[in-house]
């Protein structure tokens, strides 16, 4: 699933791969990485939806140098998004297991 990612500013677009899902946030798999602390305003679609999910989000840890097996990427906490669009998310991560 590829997220579209704008700095907390709203400023420059950013597309992220993400590795895993859940509904308080997201692994985003890259080599360009945001420190610790910073925010981000996230877009991405979830298949058979048709509006896209909005959320705002932190990144809580960074995988600078990862084990062979692991890409670099980093997690991020979703803090702010629409209660529906969270249900949604919980919905996919139900279905997945």
């Amino acid at each position: 699933m590829d997220f579209a990612a704008r700095d907390g500013l709203g400023a420059g677009l950013l597309i992220f791969t993400s590795a895993d899902v859940s509904a308080g946030g997201a692994f985003l798999k890259s080599d360009l990485l945001l420190e610790q602390g910073e925010s981000l305003s996230l877009e991405f679609h979830l298949e058979g939806r048709l509006n896209p999910i909005r959320a705002q989000a932190k990144v809580v840890w960074v995988r600078r140098f990862p084990e062979v097996s692991e890409p670099a990427g980093m997690g991020v906490e979703f803090v702010a998004i629409d209660e529906d669009d969270r249900a949604a998310l919980l919905a996919l991560v139900a279905d997945e297991e």
